[in-house]
């Protein structure tokens, strides 16, 4: 197991950065967008304000501390010297200082708390703002399957450079995209170990490693102030040597205690990967529950899951349970050795120095109490620091994690989808192809287009066809710059007025509104577009699906869509957002669709209502399928072979 990922410098660097995110007061932090955020609501002013109540607890838990040797002095009174009044006012003092003690600790854990939930949304959000942009969640996902596939000597990927260009063609501010390979390669994305799990370290580790930095943050920001101070008190109890054992017995057991952490964050560093996969393992289970239910695939799925968790998670947990065995044993190791260390240090006082000699017994007692607090103390706050040792590799560990993910993201350089130049199609033409030539991006020797040439113009149909793999959805990868693949060659279309349906049609949980509008969330709710959602179910037969919202389209169902449809309804009600997108003004000037297999599991006339829609209406497509029966819609077919081959032939 690497060493890279336990308490080392390493990691107090990766903090730094994340500190950037969770601190915002330097030029160098990192400024994430949450308008929701009040200047009194800062996480620093939230800092200020835990240091400032643990002063005052502090303050109060000094006092506390005092008076029990105030109770002695008061019971050891003669009875002649005994003063109720004086009792009665200790107790109700010593109730005050008690009830406050208890406010302000609970205000600490409130303040604590609410920092969480700042650092939380403050870290998520930025997390966010990589993953959701620049088709990060895309790229992060597709390479890291990659480097599954690869041998372990060799865990880089090294993709040749392509230049985006987008040009203003009119004054409508219409987008065209050309793409033209540079003539020497360059890195676009160099990746070492891959990252596993995005969403586990975007929810779960996050939430670790906020949760787990806010409830240290109170004892972390008032340790300096009070073992400085209690160092004064027991200097001058003890003398220089009182203190200096303190520190000494506790800088040693720290480096005995570093050894541990280190070990145990390299495991749950471990047992997060391994868990995150477990989960996922899981996931896939409800997503194809149906299938593995007619292949009664139970017992495989039983057998597969089993092994998993006993080969892999269980291991690591006995492994993080002997490991935290013997930190826990040193941390309690230095607790309890500390309190002896302070009846030691009073004994020296007493036997050595006789700093004690002219006191009374009276005072004598009243002095142990006081001295044996302040040097008790002094140790105890140091052993609270000791006791964060658990603490700290969760936050070593999930700071590695977080920390990973954020550089790998950062390290998918896509700077080739943000240089630009102006250069314009030719009047009626929608998509120029110029010698394009590329191969799959984990192996350049397997070839997928060689020198491809083609122009499509204004309401012309292509029908591309071939053998299953053989590369009819990687052109349309290629097409829309999702697919950072070696590249020579050129094209160019209108990427602001085109639209793509996929074969496989996603879709989540939302009301039908927000699915059919996917993937623009500036639609308005109205009366009329409710009306219009409503007569297109009718009119492509799927009204029924109403039934799952209660007749409504502004309604969740309580079920993901995919769980609740067919794939043939899916595809359906994929179709409804093209509907929806043409008849929309600003989109009422389409260039190009691109149609991935979009009739595959459904019935023939439904094939036919389809593309009789986008035929009347004159639109410029691109389809990939396997049917006979969609030749009868197209004007010319791409047929496509191994090794780059192709053919273009009228229809």
């Amino acid at each position: 197991m690497s060493s890279k990922n336990s308490f080392n410098y390493l990691f107090f660097k990766r903090l730094g950065h994340l500190f950037h995110v969770f601190l915002p007061i330097s030029r160098l932090s990192v400024n994430v967008n949450n308008h929701n955020e009040r200047i009194y609501s800062h996480p620093l002013i939230l800092i200020l304000l835990i240091l400032l109540n643990e002063t005052g607890l502090q303050f109060i838990i000094y006092y506390v501390g005092l008076i029990p040797s105030q109770f002695y002095v008061q019971l050891g009174k003669s009875p002649n010297e005994r003063d109720f009044k004086l009792f009665r006012w200790l107790v109700i003092r010593a109730f005050a200082f008690v009830i406050l003690n208890a406010f302000l600790k609970s205000l600490s854990t409130l303040l604590s708390s609410i920092l969480y939930v700042k650092w939380r949304t403050r870290l998520v959000l930025y997390l966010h703002s990589l993953y959701f942009t620049q088709q990060r969640y895309y790229h992060l996902l597709h390479t890291t399957q990659q480097n599954q596939n690869r041998n372990n000597d060799d865990r880089s990927i090294i993709y040749e450079n392509h230049t985006v260009q987008t040009t203003d063609s009119d004054s409508n501010d219409q987008e065209s995209v050309n793409y033209i390979s540079t003539n020497r390669p360059q890195p676009l994305v160099t990746i070492k170990p891959s990252i596993d799990n995005p969403d586990q370290r975007i929810t779960q580790d996050a939430d670790a490693l906020c949760r787990t930095l806010s409830v240290i943050i109170p004892l972390v920001v008032i340790s300096p102030f009070t073992i400085a101070f209690y160092t004064y008190r027991t200097w001058e109890i003890t003398g220089y040597y009182g203190p200096l054992a303190i520190i000494i017995y506790f800088i040693i057991w720290t480096g005995i205690n570093k050894l541990f952490i280190s070990a145990v964050s390299r495991t749950i560093f471990r047992q997060n990967i391994c868990e995150g996969t477990f989960r996922f393992l899981h996931t896939q289970i409800r997503t194809y529950n149906e299938s593995i239910a007619f292949y009664n695939g139970g017992s495989f799925e039983h057998t597969r899951f089993d092994n998993y968790f006993l080969k892999f998670l269980a291991p690591l947990l006995y492994r993080r349970n002997i490991q935290e065995f013997f930190l826990s044993l040193s941390t309690n190791l230095f607790d309890y050795i500390g309190s002896i260390l302070s009846y030691l240090l009073l004994a020296i006082a007493i036997f050595v120095f006789h700093f004690y000699d002219n006191l009374t017994s009276e005072e004598l007692v009243k002095t142990i109490s006081q001295t044996s607090f302040i040097t008790m103390y002094l140790i105890y706050r140091f052993s609270q620091l000791n006791d964060l040792t658990d603490k700290i590799t969760i936050i070593a560990a999930n700071t590695h994690r977080v920390q990973t993910f954020v550089e790998y993201m950062k390290n998918i350089d896509i700077s080739w989808a943000e240089k630009q130049s102006y250069q314009t199609n030719q009047q009626n033409e929608i998509l120029n192809i110029k010698n394009l030539s590329y191969s799959i991006p984990n192996n350049n020797k397997h070839l997928l287009m060689n020198n491809l040439n083609l122009t499509l113009h204004q309401g012309q149909r292509l029908l591309i066809t071939g053998d299953s793999g053989v590369g009819k959805t990687s052109l349309f990868r290629i097409l829309h710059s999702i697919w950072p693949v070696n590249i020579h060659g050129s094209f160019s279309y209108n990427t602001s007025h085109s639209f793509l349906l996929p074969q496989r049609p996603y879709f989540t949980n939302q009301s039908l509104h927000d699915e059919l509008s996917y993937p623009n969330v500036q639609n308005s709710i109205t009366i009329t577009r409710q009306t219009q959602i409503e007569y297109l179910l009718g009119d492509w037969d799927l009204s029924h699906i109403l039934d799952c919202v209660e007749s409504s389209v502004f309604i969740c169902p309580e079920y993901p869509w995919q769980d609740l449809l067919s794939p043939g309804e899916l595809q359906r009600l994929s179709f409804l957002r093209l509907i929806l997108y043409l008849s929309s003004n600003e989109n009422s000037r389409m260039s190009i669709i691109f149609l991935d297999e979009i009739t595959s599991s459904l019935d023939v006339n439904m094939e036919i209502k389809m593309y009789n829609y986008l035929i009347e209406r004159n639109l410029t497509f691109i389809s990939i399928g396997h049917r006979e029966t969609l030749q009868q819609y197209h004007q010319f077919q791409l047929k496509l072979y191994k090794n780059g081959r192709y053919m273009i032939e009228n229809l």
